[in-house]
């Protein structure tokens, strides 16, 4: 096979792929013009809550509570025990301020081996990604 007949059962391929790019990269681009960002979906908005430093102000009370319940709907029993410790912690259903009796509770139901108000301290500066 000669090196121009190999050159011309390529061309197209390497076409192929070059316009599945720029069409892909359009598409990203739109996307995100379109859309605004990620965050338009209640699991990312709590994400985003929880990403933040537990000093750190959240955002307007009635819109993270909705998106709080959305998740936690959304969720198996196991998991869902889990995110109400996170989110008693961290206050994200309270304003930010965290509810320890809640939060303590929640955790004896988990039988973990700690609940007292120390180990749940930790586990709200630890549960920032």
């Amino acid at each position: 096979m000669t090196r121009a007949r190999s050159l011309g059962l390529v061309w197209p391929y390497l076409l192929a792929a070059v316009v599945g790019y720029l069409l892909g990269s359009i598409a990203v681009l739109a996307s995100a013009a379109l859309g605004g960002s990620s965050s338009n979906t209640p699991l990312a908005r709590v994400g985003f809550a929880l990403r933040e430093s537990p000093e750190a102000p959240l955002p307007a009370a009635g819109i993270i509570d909705g998106d709080v319940q959305a998740v936690r709907s959304s969720l198996a029993l196991p998991e869902r025990e889990v995110f109400d410790l996170v989110v008693a912690v961290r206050g994200l259903d309270n304003g930010g301020t965290s509810d320890w009796k809640r939060a303590e509770q929640i955790c004896q139901a988990l039988t973990w081996p700690r609940c007292d108000r120390e180990a749940l301290t930790q586990l709200k500066e630890r549960c920032v990604p």
